[in-house]
């Protein structure tokens, strides 16, 4: 059974998850495994393209509208 002090903490989600996990009493754990699912991945990977896109779109637009017209 789970103390009654456990069920009164909000469980945490996230990075906080994620840093509760790296940093504890002691200080910072160094047997932390990371795993990269293909979720997670799929993620990171469609973020990096769209940041990609929106960035070159920007540049685009910004160049269009400063440049001389002819």
């Amino acid at each position: 059974m789970p103390n009654p002090t456990e069920k009164e903490k909000p469980k945490k989600q996230g990075l906080l998850k994620y840093l509760d996990n790296t940093i504890g009493d002691d200080g910072l754990r160094t047997d932390v495994k990371i795993t990269l699912t293909n979720e997670t991945a799929f993620k990171i990977i469609g973020v990096s393209v769209i940041s990609t896109a929106m960035s070159a779109f920007t540049f685009f637009i910004i160049r269009k509208l400063f440049t001389p017209k002819t």
